[in-house]
């Protein structure tokens, strides 16, 4: 009877403990974890620095230091990491303010976080999405999901995946653009690294094509027969932006489920507004597989295309096979235009004031005499394009020297198929 009566004691000892630690962990729904450096927490008056984990509660101030990352842990699925040299004031078991750094919010399961900054809120119930807080101005990104923004006397603003929105003043937001992506960010690399994978093997295809042509451009009629329809819509680009762009954004427009003049100025719309084309092709929604490989493949056509004969004369009403220089757009004589790298360079000096010793490769007098036809030569048939295939292959500056295999090739170190290639 006394052995009964000592089981019992136990099991109810037992059963109280337990609901006790389930009662102190209900309490404990915030949580602070540090991931390394220096990671502090303001209660009142009182410093305490965090070695692994800790209890917060509301009207805790959070900082790291200049190498510290800490995650903070809300109620329910709510997650906010900090940066190195970043804080937040928690101010309930689901909302924050923002009080310096970057911030990366992220919410599951309709569990709705705010992360506020001056006198906006951004917040989402789904999604992951930073928070970069500045002294002029601040911006809120999206990796994930949706976020939407909250000003003083303007209506709420949605942020949908892969763009971001300024906010000037912490107090005004700004139109909304493509993410602004930093290859040494952390959270850029990890939750943009296929995006990141992505541009940079397009990159490289593009600048297979810058090597394969030299200072040749394609004209309005080389794309046209690409596809196999007017593509009028496109002189204006071939004008002023680089070439490896227009063929880039020309592929993605191509493999997107929108008509083709509207996603091509889509593509260079984003583009303008400083998207990198890895993110606009996920974006756009191109169908990415066929897209490096259609591009890789019309780079790989245009490459023998370039190198047969005297080369192509590139222009807004040039057929492939022309001879260079046979367009408004000709590579001979002095030093012509050039245009710039970044997204939003304007166009080439052209021709204007040419240096002494030639007119630049923008100018000119105007076309040359147009070549006799070739009918054998055509993008889909690029082989009929070498009037001398052997010669054109072989010959120093043919497709087998410089051209595709030489230094700086397409098949060289950094190119299509070299060291560092899409295909190493």
């Amino acid at each position: 009877m006394r052995k009964i009566a000592l089981a019992i004691s136990l099991v109810l000892l037992a059963a109280t403990a337990f609901a006790f630690v389930d009662s102190d962990e209900g309490l404990r729904e915030m949580t602070l974890r540090r991931h390394h450096g220096e990671v502090f927490v303001l209660r009142g008056e009182r410093l305490i620095e965090v070695a692994g984990e800790s209890g917060i509660e509301p009207g805790d101030r959070i900082r790291t230091g200049p190498d510290g990352r800490a995650e903070l842990r809300l109620e329910g699925e709510r997650r906010i990491e900090l940066a190195p040299n970043s804080g937040v004031d928690v101010v309930d078991t689901a909302s924050v303010d923002g009080v310096g750094g970057s911030l990366l919010g992220t919410a599951q399961d309709g569990d709705d976080l705010s992360i506020g900054f001056g006198t906006v809120s951004a917040r989402t119930g789904a999604g992951r999405f930073r928070v970069d807080l500045g002294t002029g101005s601040s911006r809120v990104g999206v990796y994930e999901g949706s976020a939407s923004i909250a000003a003083p006397g303007e209506s709420a603003e949605r942020i949908e995946r892969y763009f971001e929105s300024v906010v000037a003043g912490n107090d005004r937001a700004l139109q909304v653009r493509p993410l602004q992506i930093d290859e040494g960010d952390a959270w850029d690399q990890i939750h943009l690294e296929d995006v990141l994978l992505l541009d940079e093997r397009l990159t490289q295809l593009g600048n297979g094509l810058a090597t394969q042509l030299g200072g040749a451009r394609p004209g309005r009629s080389y794309f046209s027969e690409l596809v196999g329809a007017p593509v009028n819509f496109i002189d204006t680009y071939l004008q002023r932006e680089r070439l490896p762009d227009v063929l880039i954004g020309f592929t993605i427009a191509r493999n997107t489920s929108s008509p083709l003049p509207g996603a091509f100025e889509q593509s260079f719309d984003y583009r303008t507004q400083g998207g990198r084309w890895g993110l606009i092709a996920r974006i756009m929604s191109a169908k990415e597989n066929r897209l490096v490989a259609q591009l890789g493949q019309t780079i790989l056509d245009t490459g023998i295309l370039a190198d047969a004969s005297e080369g192509l004369g590139f222009g807004p009403g040039s057929r492939p096979g022309a001879r260079r220089g046979s367009s408004e757009f000709g590579n001979s004589g002095g030093s012509g235009g050039s245009n710039g790298s970044s997204p939003t360079d304007g166009p080439g000096t052209g021709g204007e004031n040419p240096p002494d010793g030639g007119g630049g490769g923008g100018g000119g007098s105007g076309p040359g005499p147009a070549p006799p036809e070739n009918e054998d030569c055509s993008v889909k048939n690029a082989g009929g394009c070498l009037k001398d295939p052997v010669g054109g292959l072989l010959d120093e500056g043919g497709l087998l020297d410089d051209g595709l295999i030489g230094d700086d090739g397409l098949i060289d170190d950094g190119g299509l198929l070299g060291d560092g290639g899409l295909l190493p």
